[in-house]
């Protein structure tokens, strides 16, 4: 199966379901939101038989796929004109219960009684393998279960003719030649097979009689547990409290959650305002309920490089902490806050990435170098980023007691590290891995985030009365900020180089990372170095064509299509771009250059809102994983810095008038 965006994703922070364009589920995430995906990308099709003929819902489908509004519940159509039937479909994980949960309306659209009968397929791989599963069919509950150790999965449904599950079939698949039960559906039958273990699968059908031009209701379910008890509980639970409510429930939840954020979004465009709440509901999709934030729950990766971005990146997770603070959601940081806590190493730095349990998550940096020289494979701009946040995330809310639990690790371990990893003889950080994760070296980027980690933690220590750590911390930023404007501006080129590497060559790369110069407020957005270097950026990095967005750097070569372009559009690094015309604007005019990228983004989002780490040149195709939280993050920043701008620029101009008003009575 090729590449597909996920066009959906239910969560309720313990379970996380994907659905791609064609509606299928790719990604199945319990008890943990990116640590055991029980589906690992294959999927669970959804097909339909009647008059003596099956299609399965694919491209031959015109499909539609959004949410409700403020809501984590979908809301998709899927109609085949030829067949004269059209499919309603409500997706949601239910928000205390862990539930998947499927409302799907049957639509016959002709002139004519018919018989229906609508199948759902499993193919799972639970704990993310291929051996060892059992598929059983469960006659008292009269339901599916897939299980394995102390994983469990229930599939049950009834429809609104008050009949359950019509007929079901478990086997094998993925050996000796067997496809998997879902070739069974094709013909409309399925052969009762009770059991199957080892590889399997499972399809189970519903049947249902549709007056002429009539409609009627399956409601399906999947209840996750960790024993047989449990799933028995919930199958009970659901079926006394019924889909319809409990989908409800969840419509409910999300709407109160989503409307809490506290800043004036109302002056935005309608489109800004739809993409900025749906980016805090996918964000939140994203956190598991320990803290861990996961890059992306997108697993078609791993038929490129085997591996996933179901991983908690200490970078991508503080930038996204930073959003929801600013969005106004302290309670979702803080959660963050406290697992970076844990997980920080007792020489006070982060591991590349990490599994949401806690545990250091798969990497490709080398503890030497091609010399054999030893290097720390850490990016060094992941642990400064946690520090500058938290700092970020108390100036807002002033939650001393909280900044206190989480201070004596968190904060003095970590800054002993900054303090220690300089070089003596540059007065820079020591090299490490780059916010792309492919050079070892010295870049702006990451010395920029450093500085701003040492005032932050300066900032923190004036809380606690510590004036001797205050003045150290101070006294370290201000150096490095001198060392960094000698050794990484060239003023020949008039802009920030990408880097300095262990042979002392200069790499004057134009790459969009040297934006954090000033998003993390180490420099001012409207100084003469970030001024030149971002002018080099927009001039390098803008795709030139219908599409346009900014690109990376020079000649970026990830998923690279075209060679007229200088790489791909990325979401986050057009998002910088438009963080830099709102810091930098001095009027409602100017102003507006921001408000632009902000409705290109929205533009090239996916029909449901979602977006994707990177897009076509030339198509706006997404490419590489979606959703990207990374991405919604930036959009979110964006949005809050825009809004308080706006406010700022229009206080201005109003007391402008007032005074001339004055003047002129």
């Amino acid at each position: 199966m090729g590449k597909t965006p996920r066009e959906i994703v239910v969560s309720n922070g313990r379970v996380l379901v994907a659905l791609d364009n064609k509606m299928m589920v790719r990604d199945f995430f319990y008890p943990n939101i990116g640590l055991e995906n029980h589906v690992n990308g294959h999927s669970f099709k959804l097909g339909i038989w009647t008059e003596n003929k099956f299609s399965w819902i694919d491209k031959n489908w015109d499909i539609k796929m959004k949410y409700l509004p403020d809501t984590l519940v979908s809301t998709c159509i899927a109609t085949n004109e030829g067949a004269a039937l059209q499919l309603e479909i409500n997706d949601a994980i239910h928000s205390s219960m862990d539930v998947y949960l499927r409302k799907i309306v049957i639509h016959n659209n002709i002139n004519r009684k018919r018989d229906v009968r609508l199948f759902f397929s499993h193919d799972f791989h639970i704990y993310g393998e291929d051996t060892g599963d059992t598929a059983i069919y469960e006659p008292i509950m009269k339901s599916i279960i897939h299980y394995k150790r102390k994983r469990y999965f229930l599939i049950n449904g009834i429809t609104d003719q008050n009949q359950g599950i019509y007929q079901f079939a478990t086997g094998q698949k993925e050996s000796f030649g067997k496809e998997g039960t879902w070739k069974d559906a094709e013909d409309g039958d399925l052969q009762g097979n009770p059991v199957a273990q080892g590889s399997v699968d499972s399809t189970v059908s519903f049947k249902l009689e549709i007056e002429a031009n009539s409609s009627n209701i399956i409601y399906y379910w999947i209840a996750c547990g960790k024993d047989l008890n449990q799933i028995k509980n919930l199958d009970s639970k659901i079926k006394i409290t019924g889909v319809e409510q409990l989908l409800l429930e969840t419509e409910n939840y999300w709407s109160a959650w989503i409307n809490k954020q506290n800043i004036d979004i109302r002056i935005l465009p309608r489109d800004v305002t739809r993409l900025f709440k749906t980016s805090l509901l996918i964000m939140r999709s994203h956190v598991d309920n320990n803290g861990g934030i996961i890059a992306s729950c997108d697993s078609d990766v791993l038929q490129f490089n085997r591996d996933t971005y179901s991983y908690v990146w200490p970078r991508d997770g503080a930038i996204v902490a930073l959003a929801f603070d600013m969005a106004g959601y302290p309670e979702v940081s803080r959660m963050f806050f406290q697992f970076c806590n844990k997980i920080i190493s007792d020489d006070g730095y982060f591991s590349h990435k990490y599994s949401p349990d806690g545990s250091i998550g798969s990497s490709w940096h080398a503890m030497v170098d091609l010399r054999g020289k030893l290097q720390l494979p850490i990016q060094e701009d992941e642990t400064a980023l946690v520090l500058f946040a938290l700092y970020k995330h108390f100036q807002k809310y002033h939650d001393v007691e909280f900044i206190a639990t989480v201070y004596p690790r968190l904060v003095l371990k970590s800054t002993e590290f900054l303090l220690d990893f300089v070089d003596p003889q540059t007065g820079l950080p020591k090299p490490s891995f780059d916010i792309w994760e492919e050079k070892i070296g010295v870049y702006s980027s990451t010395v920029s985030t450093v500085i701003s980690a040492l005032q932050s933690a300066a900032k923190l220590a004036k809380v606690f009365y510590d004036r001797e750590r205050q003045d150290l911390l101070s006294a370290a930023a201000i150096k490095m900020k001198e060392n960094m404007l000698t050794k990484l501006y060239d003023p020949k080129v008039k802009r920030f180089k990408k880097a300095i590497y262990s042979d002392n060559s200069n790499d004057l790369t134009i790459d969009s990372s040297i934006t954090f110069a000033f998003t993390q407020g180490g420099f001012e957005a409207d100084s003469e170095q970030v001024r030149n270097s971002m002018n080099a950026v927009i001039e390098k990095l803008w795709i030139k064509s219908d599409i346009g967005g900014l690109a990376r750097y020079e000649n970026d070569d990830y998923h690279r299509i075209f060679l007229d372009t200088p790489g791909n559009p990325w979401f986050i690094c057009t998002l910088w771009l438009a963080r830099w015309h709102i810091a930098t604007a001095s009027s409602i005019e100017a102003l507006n250059k921001g408000l632009t990228l902000l409705k290109w983004t929205a533009k090239h989002a996916l029909p449901s809102g979602e977006l994707a780490e990177q897009i076509n040149p030339h198509t706006g195709e997404a490419i590489s994983v979606a959703p990207l939280v990374w991405s919604h993050a930036e959009f979110v920043i964006a949005v809050c810095e825009y809004v308080e701008k706006q406010k700022e620029l229009s206080s201005i101009i109003q007391n402008i008038g007032l005074n001339a008003l004055g003047k002129s009575s």
